[in-house]
């Protein structure tokens, strides 16, 4: 699945790896990193409409010309779990498990907005042992896909020590700095990283972001490219170029893209198609043809074994999604969205001013 772009860059802010629920919220939204006078936290249960708020945010502000940033959840891509905007120092964010976030500096920086103040608790209340329920089959769910990730990951760790064995890593390293030396040094290199993919209730989606729209040049790798982009980024690192580094989503210490911005350029893998316009570099150069022959059917069964087991992890989320769609109707059916509307209009009156 694709999702759909927007001009201002999008991304995921956490991923379900192999190792657990991996949030980049700390990072993103860091209360004490002087980059924002306001962090707005939104509170609230499933159904109350704090994607909705973001959403209109990011739209308001867009409206005003500023570029926003937009964070997605891992578990349902449809759904924001934050934005930033850098240029008014302003970010917003979904504060509610499984990112819980409570504010450092109340008040300071953080404010707290409770999308509870609109539902009828009384409502809730009567269903109680529905929601309860309907919580702990969600954190089943959940669970289950945790296992199957553990697993993949454990075949995708498989696949390359097995193919470490065969890179070529001084040709590699020697094609990485080739490239990096065709770039502008920078006094102040900026190393960023970011999920631009998820492992989802609607299976292993990419989110096309700004950057990626820009220029794309895909690498055509068979699995192969991870052990090049670390010499690459090491390189970039080394010579003073700023970079993005897209993490896996599977094990984010392994990356599937680099985008330079300062040539406005992304190398990444083939996975999503190749678009006409697109240089393709051959990894297969930075291999060893004999050494890879003799590991190739090890490699190529624990590609199919990680495959398997991914299906496995997008069938247990898309069944959390389920559930997570039946407990927002027991939300909803409680909301007064014609207040929660009113406050939302009212609260975007002075936003970004």
């Amino acid at each position: 699945m694709t999702a759909t772009a927007h001009s201002s860059p999008a991304y995921f802010a956490a991923a379900n790896t192999s190792d657990g629920f991996y949030s980049r919220f700390p990072a993103l939204f860091d209360p004490a990193c002087g980059k924002w006078q306001k962090i707005y936290i939104i509170k609230g249960g499933p159904g109350t409409g704090k994607s909705s708020f973001l959403k209109r945010a990011a739209e308001h502000a867009e409206g005003k010309g500023y570029t926003v940033e937009r964070y997605y959840c891992s578990a349902d891509p449809n759904s924001l779990d934050g934005i930033r905007i850098p240029a008014c120092g302003i970010a917003m964010l979904d504060g509610t498990a499984p990112h819980t976030v409570d504010a450092v500096y109340p008040g300071a920086v953080e404010e707290i907005i409770n999308m509870g103040m609109f539902f009828d608790v009384r409502v809730l209340r009567e269903k109680t042992e529905v929601i309860r329920a309907l919580c702990e089959e969600h954190k089943a769910h959940h669970a289950a896909a945790r296992r199957y990730l553990r697993a993949a990951g454990a075949m995708r760790e498989q696949q390359l020590s097995c193919l470490s064995d065969a890179f070529l890593s001084d040709k590699a390293s020697g094609a990485a700095w080739r490239i990096v030396k065709t770039m502008p040094r920078e006094t102040e290199p900026v190393f960023d990283m970011q999920f631009v993919t998820a492992i989802s209730s609607q299976g292993i989606v990419h989110l096309p972001t700004a950057e990626v729209s820009a220029r794309y040049i895909p690498v055509t790798d068979g699995g192969r490219a991870a052990l090049f982009f670390d010499v690459l980024s090491e390189a970039a690192e080394m010579y003073g170029v700023s970079f993005v580094r897209y993490a896996s989503p599977l094990r984010p210490a392994e990356t599937e893209g680099i985008y330079f911005p300062g040539i406005d350029t992304v190398y990444m893998t083939d996975r999503y198609g190749i678009p006409s316009s697109s240089r393709v570099l051959n990894i297969a150069r930075f291999y060893d043809k004999e050494r890879l022959s003799s590991v190739r059917s090890r490699v190529r069964f624990a590609r199919t074994c990680e495959q398997t087991l991914l299906d496995g992890a997008c069938e247990a989320l898309r069944a959390a999604g389920q559930v997570h769609d039946v407990l927002e109707s027991h939300y909803i059916a409680a909301m007064d969205f014609d207040a929660m509307n009113t406050f939302i209009t009212r609260f975007l009156r002075g936003f970004c001013e």
